[in-house]
């Protein structure tokens, strides 16, 4: 039996979405951006894409950009950010993405206070932000932890941050909270919002950024040509941007029930992981979150835990899935308070409506007995 646990790391495509991609394939032979008959053809699709994604959240068609995913898109936030003149408040458990080129940034960013179940606490960072009113500014905040699954208050503090300095930038990672839905309620509160379709059953090699045009100049990251309204230069992939906005909108469109199923997964695995052993911490359990669950082991390394799962055909991830290889401690928990050998003995689960009891209590025996052994050692 084969258990996959690590949908927040990249959720398997689905055949719908497959068959949506080949289909555009075969559509578009054209590049978007030429004049001929085959050009216009392969835009008609992308623009079709487009205004279908704005609809769906909220925005305006020439709101939605697409990028290569939502690396290159936090990158390009994060440069918005710095072009601009003041203080960048972020908070210290964002994506790699985006923490790597904010530390480049020095003193110019202040990291808002977390509390040690995950979510940014509230008090101190609005009095971090009311301390410097003049000289805000931009906001970071994701929409979702994507270790932790822990939801940040993105509303309360971009209301905040716009009351104190209505032409602040504000952008937001909203990568992990895309299965949960809520996304156009979200984007109402935010700038740039990032969203990368292989989260959610999508390709791989596309993203989506809605881009709020309210007197927030936008500079492009990527120059050259004039796709993508001036704001990003580069060809884009026609089958994957249909393939990518046809999963996100599958997602939204299903999001309920996709809140139902993992919410009794989750709640499932994380009670048999408590009485497994008091050795066992569920990160941000207090806390609203989306499908996922954030384990310390302590005393067992999370690489071991990994190995010896992926043996048992359960598949799960050490915190964030592009940082697994390294086996590096989380920055997320570190920045919870979580020791050292503590943030590398974390090991995440994810969950999808695709899985089922039978599923999780399969994981569970394979923990049982893989924790078991390593704790005898």
């Amino acid at each position: 039996m084969e258990v996959y646990l690590d949908h927040a790391a990249t959720s398997p495509m689905s055949k719908e979405v497959v068959a949506t991609y080949v289909d555009a394939v075969r559509a578009t032979l054209g590049n978007p951006a030429s004049g001929h008959a085959a050009g216009a053809a392969a835009k008609h699709q992308l623009e079709l894409s487009r205004t279908r994604a704005a609809h769906a959240f909220g925005v305006a068609a020439d709101e939605v950009l697409f990028t290569s995913g939502a690396t290159e898109s936090m990158n390009w936030a994060v440069r918005v950010a710095a072009e601009r003149p003041g203080i960048i408040f972020a908070t210290p458990i964002e994506h790699s993405c985006a923490m790597e080129p904010l530390k480049r940034l020095g003193d110019r960013v202040v990291w808002l206070p977390i509390t040690p179940s995950g979510i940014v606490d509230l008090v101190p960072a609005m009095e971090a932000l009311k301390a410097s009113p003049k000289t805000i500014n931009a906001l970071i905040i994701m929409g979702a932890n994507n270790e932790t699954g822990v939801i940040q208050p993105v509303r309360a503090l971009s209301s905040l941050v716009k009351r104190l300095n209505p032409s602040a930038f504000v952008a937001s990672d909203l990568v992990a909270l895309a299965p949960w839905g809520g996304i156009a309620e979200t984007i109402e509160w935010v700038d740039f919002g990032v969203l990368s379709p292989h989260k959610v059953g999508g390709p791989v090699g596309v993203g989506v950024v809605l881009l709020r045009r309210r007197g927030v100049e936008i500079t492009p990251l990527l120059v050259g040509g004039a796709q993508e309204y001036d704001l990003r230069a580069g060809t884009v992939s026609v089958p994957l941007a249909v393939a990518g906005v046809h999963a996100l909108l599958t997602a939204e469109r299903e999001s309920e029930r996709h809140r139902q199923v993992c919410r009794s997964l989750q709640e499932r695995l994380e009670r048999g992981l408590i009485a497994l052993d008091k050795r066992i911490t569920i990160v941000g359990s207090e806390e609203s979150r989306v499908g996922m669950t954030s384990a310390v082991f302590r005393g067992l390394r999370a690489e071991d835990i990994l190995f010896l799962l992926d043996e048992q055909g359960v598949y799960a991830s050490a915190g964030a899935a592009c940082a697994s290889g390294a086996m590096q401690p989380s920055h997320v928990l570190r920045a919870l308070g979580y020791a050292r050998e503590e943030a590398l003995s974390q090991v995440r689960f994810s969950y999808a409506a695709s899985l089922d009891a039978a599923d999780i209590d399969y994981a569970l025996d394979a923990v049982t007995e893989v924790t078991g052994k390593l704790w005898r050692r």
